[in-house]
């Protein structure tokens, strides 16, 4: 593996974000200045400095932006970053879950529901609870309040009070909605997108020993669009 060139193939803002020492880094860049092309050199530098594929993690905005990234780094450094994983906070949270699900009382073969499928068992979930009628909230709209609630670690009061001030319905039966709907997801051995980044928290924060292997694994981690995450993530 030959040597990069960055003083030729960056420019010197390029190359001092790429080439900065170990640490915390935030790069603040408008859109066309290299903000991508700076993170692929990073990962090059870093694997050439003798950092192990394994120990960096690349979490971006689509799954397709991390193969895209990685597929230039090997351009640059060739088979030495087998081995990085890469792909979005949910992609990264369902790697991790696949291998640990049994802690949470879930078999690693567990379905992940997408939208339609998620609206359609809130649906049922309504029915169940005899919350059908044109007053209450429907399915979609749930799924956005239950969402929101979830990526912004609040309660279905808070988000009630910031974002959905305008709902009739009251708090009590959106809680039992939810409720069921958790329930149910459970019962099905299932999980909606949100779940994979809720269960993946409650996975580090209550079982210590599979957060150290992570923190052991991860030495760096490199976030692409970081001002598009969320508090969850």
């Amino acid at each position: 593996m030959s040597e990069l060139d960055f003083e030729s193939l960056l420019n010197d803002e390029q190359r001092a974000a790429a080439l900065a020492p170990d640490g915390p880094i935030l790069v603040l860049a408008a859109a066309g200045t290299g903000k991508t092309r700076t993170l692929v050199f990073r990962v090059a530098h870093l694997v050439q400095r003798g950092v192990s594929a394994e120990n960096i993690l690349l979490l971006t905005f689509t799954n397709k932006a991390a193969r895209e990234m990685l597929l230039r780094a090997r351009e640059l450094v060739g088979d030495a970053i087998s081995g990085i994983w890469g792909g979005t906070f949910h992609h990264m949270a369902n790697r991790i879950l696949r291998r640990h699900a049994g802690y949470l009382g879930y078999d690693p073969d567990y379905t992940i529901l997408d939208r339609d499928d998620s609206k359609t068992l809130i649906g049922q979930c309504l029915k169940r609870l005899d919350l059908v009628d044109k007053e209450f909230p429907k399915p979609t709209v749930l799924m956005g309040l239950f969402s929101s609630a979830a990526n912004s670690e609040t309660s279905i009061a808070g988000v009630l009070e910031t974002r959905y001030a305008e709902f009739d319905a009251s708090e009590a039966d959106l809680e039992r909605a939810r409720s069921e709907y958790t329930k149910r997801k459970k019962e099905l051995g299932a999980m909606d997108f949100d779940d994979l980044l809720v269960n993946c928290l409650e996975l580090f924060r209550n079982h210590k020993e599979v957060s150290e292997r992570y923190q052991e694994q991860f030495a760096h981690i490199l976030v692409d669009e970081y001002q598009d995450t969320n508090c969850l993530q």
